[in-house]
């Protein structure tokens, strides 16, 4: 995924691409099958997806014997990060500080948390 490149996943597709990325190659049926229980989506359904998932960029297939076998275009990380700035823009007016802010004083963070968000911050300050 380049710098300007922005691919926008629904939360299914969220779903289906954490999957790829643990599991890939995958064909149809695994994919099905791993989701057998957990959601209602049956063989049509992720087809579906993969092709709207393959129109956006986000995934890609080569052909073994007869099966498809899907794989992941873009990267976990910098999937993460593009969604979390998305986020960050559309829900806090893409100030880090009101989110911080926000989840401090709504959640009870546990110590250990706590730490961690100051050991980030600390090597956030080195960096600069």
């Amino acid at each position: 995924m380049g710098e300007n490149e922005k691919i926008s996943l629904s939360n299914a597709e969220w779903r289906l691409m954490d999957f790829l990325w643990d599991k890939n190659p995958a064909t149809i049926a695994d994919i099905v099958h791993s989701f057998e229980g957990i959601t209602n989506w049956d063989r049509h359904v992720v087809i579906m997806m993969l092709k709207r998932m393959e129109a956006k960029g986000a995934v890609a297939w080569k052909t073994v014997g007869r099966a498809k076998h899907y794989y992941p275009v873009i990267e976990r990380e910098q999937s993460c990060v593009q969604e979390t700035k998305d986020f960050l823009n559309r829900v806090y007016k893409g100030s880090l500080g009101l989110m911080l802010t926000t989840m401090v004083k709504q959640e009870k963070i546990e110590k250990e948390e706590l730490e961690e968000l100051r050991r980030i911050l600390n090597e956030g300050e080195q960096d600069d």
